[in-house]
């Protein structure tokens, strides 16, 4: 099992920005991977920006007026797509709407066509309650036709638990599992669970080690490492050596996401895993 560090989208980085400044970000720390927002339109500055209205999808011209082209192409890093979590009450993830996924979708193919080069990965969240587990299978169908017919290639898609959304917890991501195993068992080597701790401990607080040695770890494929965005540290009120030992139990390779506010951090955040992993 190797694990590879992604350097996340900090808060001094241009927050849609692009590859070439993330790159040198993630070279100085052995990060391998690079995070890159995909969000909706998410705030005022952005309305201004762009002309659209708040919660809508991009098109390829506020994606030129939002993020940075790719120069460097000879030198770029792989990076993840993280879509949009749906902060924001209006950016409702329908996953169960035909015509709204395949505006998703034609979303993040124009912008990885602006970037200049597919995602390693595209991080996609639940969503509310209208999504079923079928939802999200077949959202997860359009997203690799939709890259293959367009690149001719795939990105393996990671879904992320989130707090107040419909997969936010162990057993849900259990029984997610379950569906994708039993109905779309096609998709067990390009989709999985990228794992948000901090999240995980939100929604279970002290059930946090019974609902999280429910997940298999067969699906977990990333984490997200942090406790609440700051740098974890034993004794914070998560569980850190019994996550780390379920962690380093994992057969497969996967990726670590020090999901933190600052460039300064990621470094220890890195330091912390490897310490616990090394345990």
């Amino acid at each position: 099992m190797t694990i590879s560090y992604v350097f996340p989208n900090t808060s001094e980085i241009p927050q849609r920005g692009g590859l070439d400044e993330r790159r040198k970000l993630a070279e100085s720390v052995g990060c391998s991977f690079v995070e890159v927002p995909a969000d909706l339109i998410k705030k005022e500055s952005e309305v201004t920006a762009t002309g659209q209205d708040l919660c809508t999808f991009l098109t390829k011209q506020s994606i030129g007026t939002l993020y940075t082209p790719t120069l460097n192409m000879s030198g770029t890093i792989p990076y993840i797509l993280h879509t949009d979590p749906a902060l924001n009450r209006q950016a409702r993830l329908r996953w169960n709407d035909h015509q709204w996924t395949e505006k998703f979708v034609r979303m993040i193919l124009d912008l990885s066509d602006f970037l200049g080069t597919p995602p390693a990965k595209v991080e996609i969240h639940p969503g509310d309650r209208g999504n079923s587990f079928a939802d999200i299978a077949r959202s997860v169908k359009a997203i690799l036709v939709g890259y293959h017919d367009s690149f001719g290639c795939v990105p393996e898609i990671l879904l992320e638990n989130r707090t107040g959304q419909f997969i936010s917890e162990g057993s849900g991501i259990a029984e997610l599992w379950n569906h994708i195993m039993q109905y779309s068992p096609e998709l067990a080597d390009s989709f999985g669970i990228v794992l948000d701790i901090q999240q995980l401990s939100t929604v279970t607080r002290e059930n946090f080690l019974p609902s999280f040695f429910k997940i298999p770890s067969v699906c977990l494929k990333g984490f997200h490492i942090h406790r609440l965005h700051r740098p974890p540290k034993i004794g914070d009120g998560i569980p850190w050596k019994e996550v780390f030992e379920k962690i380093a139990g994992i057969p497969h390779d996967i990726i670590i996401n020090p999901e933190i506010h600052h460039n300064n951090q990621v470094t220890g955040v890195i330091g912390f895993c490897e310490g616990m992993i090394g345990e």
